[in-house]
């Protein structure tokens, strides 16, 4: 196997992955039914979280709420996810500045600046994901959950060029990498991020091997914990740009879909009986 296979198979992967991610932070107005979770019994819980909002609306035969929709909107934004295609974007300055003018208003601390670095690198693919990795770093650093997939992405491709390098044998380089690659996996589980979670979970067992133990794995992500904090106390004077608080707390409601790995067809359910279901 030569090293762009390697490359492009870890690539396909991530990617796909990616991909995956966006579509469920994408918003629910279109979503159709599915029979089989339908069927399922709905819990209280669900439904309790459904009625904090009394706004729902039957479109296309899924029950969507605005309120809902703009609070996931606005979760998404805090965690450092792309939000564009959202109808409740509202676009900035930093939309149309040059990779140069970011470039420079990130190196004298602008936290804005630098997550639109990171985005354009990572999710829009504006180049390597190894490109991406100094921006993704100290998007992690400024609280931004979303980026420790751009973290793990870019380990996994430092791995697969090092593997193609061992021609199939171990080394001690490849185990280095993969070791920072797992620990990454153990820093999203620090942050309240389904999503960033269910990234590092999907790809760990991948990496983690006979040569690497679970203790191994938690001294490696301690090391990272403590550069990440040595890197914020040095980032304490910043020009503050963001608009989004990055400990806003995840939507309940979605948080129960997504615990239970329900589909939003789920909440049609709640209103076979709730005072909510009239058209």
């Amino acid at each position: 196997m030569t090293a762009q296979t390697d490359i492009l198979s870890f690539q396909h992967i991530a990617t796909g992955l990616l991909l995956c991610l966006c579509s469920m932070l994408v918003d629910a107005k279109h979503v159709e039914p599915d029979d089989t979770r339908q069927s399922q019994e709905v819990s209280e819980e669900l439904c309790k979280a459904v009625k904090n909002y009394d706004d729902w609306q039957l479109y296309h035969d899924q029950w969507v709420s605005e309120a809902f929709d703009l609070e996931r909107f606005q979760w998404q934004a805090s965690k450092g996810y792309p939000v564009k295609e959202s109808r409740f974007y509202e676009r900035t300055d930093y939309d149309k500045y040059s990779t140069e003018t970011l470039m420079r208003l990130a190196q004298e601390g602008d936290k804005a600046a630098n997550l639109e670095l990171a985005q354009r690198h990572y999710y829009f693919r504006s180049g390597k994901v190894s490109d991406a990795e100094h921006f993704c770093y100290m998007a992690v650093v400024d609280g931004f959950s979303a980026m420790t997939s751009c973290m793990i992405s870019s380990y996994g491709e430092k791995v697969a060029r090092q593997m193609a390098k061992d021609q199939g044998q171990s080394s001690e380089r490849q185990l280095k990498l993969r070791l920072k690659l797992l620990g990454w996996t153990q820093i999203s589980q620090d942050f309240d991020d389904v999503f960033a979670q269910q990234f590092a979970e999907i790809l760990k067992p991948g990496y983690q091997r006979n040569d690497i133990t679970d203790a191994m794995i938690k001294d490696a992500a301690q090391s990272i914990r403590e550069e990440l904090k040595l890197a914020r106390q040095k980032r304490k004077e910043y020009k503050e740009t963001l608009t989004f608080d990055v400990k806003q707390e995840m939507p309940e409601l979605w948080r129960i879909l997504e615990n239970n790995q329900q589909n939003e067809s789920m909440i049609n359910s709640c209103f076979k009986e709730s005072q909510y279901a009239t058209q």
